[in-house]
């Protein structure tokens, strides 16, 4: 079980740095008036938050590895969605970066 936790807390950690270089980028963007969404994710995505930023998506999936980590306990669906949250994550952050950097 340590070894799961310690792998979510690096993929975490990893996405914090490149959720808060993309937010600061999307709010230069948005000053610029280039901006012109709601939500990085559509409703339908595995989030419950609904956020044009990316750090309030990290955050409640960190909050999800953060009550693993309390009860000592996850069933297969919690896991299987945080799992999803950081690939979802991971995925986006990379083409905005591709985008941002074009």
């Amino acid at each position: 079980m340590d070894t799961l936790l310690n792998q979510l807390d690096e993929n975490l950690k990893e996405l914090y740095r490149k959720a808060l270089d993309a937010d600061a980028v999307l709010e230069q963007l948005q000053q610029q008036g280039h901006v012109k969404y709601q939500s990085i994710f559509p409703a339908s995505a595995e989030f419950n938050v609904n956020s044009n930023r990316f750090i309030p998506y990290l955050s409640e999936a960190a909050e999800q590895v953060a009550a693993i980590r309390l009860s000592q306990q996850f069933n297969t669906a919690t896991l299987a969605r945080v799992v999803k949250q950081l690939q979802l994550l991971h995925k986006t952050l990379a083409e905005f970066r591709q985008v941002v950097i074009k």
